[in-house]
């Protein structure tokens, strides 16, 4: 925040304060010794900026008149402005944002915000240039986002299915009568069932969407046990080499704690897991634990894992015995 403090200067006035020797440079002692640091400097309404060479002030300038702050939604479309939760600070020439004429993005008003559309408690308005900004009309809906494994089963959907995002018209699934494929509520999600899984060990529930236009049933219903996978060693050769010989131990890896499918990108890389798989990361059907002699099962949840994809992947346990049930990149 700027601060008032005494400075001299090498002429008899300041610009704008009446007449006389306008100063050229500014320091910050009487003896003239040490130049001021760069910035602005404001005497009434008039300032400089010192730049450059230290003390050295540049051509003088009225102070113009000072917008009103806005945190504004924006986006490339009236839905993106209202629905994204993308905001910023703004600045607009009057302090109601129905009657503004344009966005700025410096407190003067002296550079021009992008031109795409704004949102201001639950109203949106388009900036197509410098010189026109559309009027004020209402938001449309914003449907709230949901990752949700689909199976054309109650069973598939619960044990078997693939959380990808999909949007409801309430702020939670038990609520939520409709759901769309896209955040704008156009498309509606197809027949079938949709079990939602909150993570951190919770019970999976589930609906049907019947009808063909997106409709949820009134309820949840929690999911049914999954078929229970075992990790064994197995020999096609010889008991002898079952017992004697065995198999190879558990691989371990890294992963982050449990969480669901909306955080799990964002969580920190940092607890050692075990794995029954071949490879040196876990697949789809593989059984994890917390222990490397595979007697604890994961909990059921949501895992960021290390893998190739750029941005890591995560794995959904299912079945309470660490079943992989999903891996999918972030």
């Amino acid at each position: 925040m700027a601060t008032t403090g005494t400075y001299f200067i090498n002429g008899t006035t300041w610009p704008g304060d009446g007449t006389g020797t306008s100063a050229t440079n500014i320091y910050t002692d009487s003896a003239l010794t040490t130049p001021a640091p760069a910035g602005w400097y404001k005497s009434g309404s008039v300032y400089r900026e010192v730049q450059g060479v230290v003390g050295l002030l540049e051509d003088s300038a009225s102070c113009t008149t000072c917008g009103t702050a806005f945190v504004l939604g924006y986006g490339a479309t009236a839905f993106a402005a209202c629905c994204s939760g993308t905001t910023a600070t703004f600045y607009l020439d009057t302090s109601d944002f129905a009657t503004a004429t344009s966005v700025w993005t410096s407190p003067l008003m002296s550079t021009k915000a992008a031109n795409q559309q704004y949102s201001y408690s639950g109203n949106s308005r388009n900036k197509v240039s410098d010189t026109s900004f559309t009027a004020s009309t209402g938001c449309a809906t914003c449907y709230p986002a949901i990752g949700l494994a689909f199976g054309a089963t109650a069973a598939a959907a619960c044990c078997t299915g693939t959380s990808v995002t999909y949007y409801m018209n309430q702020t939670t699934f038990a609520a939520s009568t409709k759901l769309y494929t896209n955040s704008d509520g156009s498309t509606a999600a197809g027949n079938g069932y949709y079990a939602y899984d909150a993570g951190a060990g919770g019970t999976v529930v589930q609906k049907q969407v019947t009808g063909g236009d997106g409709s949820l049933a009134t309820s949840t219903t929690n999911c049914a046990s999954c078929p229970t996978s075992i990790s064994l060693c197995y020999s096609s050769v010889s008991v002898d080499e079952l017992c004697c010989t065995g198999c190879a131990s558990l691989t371990s890896f890294t992963g982050s704690t449990a969480s669901n499918f909306n955080g799990v990108c964002s969580e920190t890389i940092g607890t050692t897991y075990y794995h029954n798989g071949s490879g040196s990361l876990p697949v789809v059907g593989d059984l994890v634990f917390t222990n490397s002699g595979g007697t604890t099962p994961l909990s059921n949840a949501y895992y960021k894992i290390n893998t190739a994809a750029t941005d890591d992947s995560w794995i959904r346990i299912t079945g309470s015995n660490g079943y992989i049930a999903a891996l999918i990149d972030c």
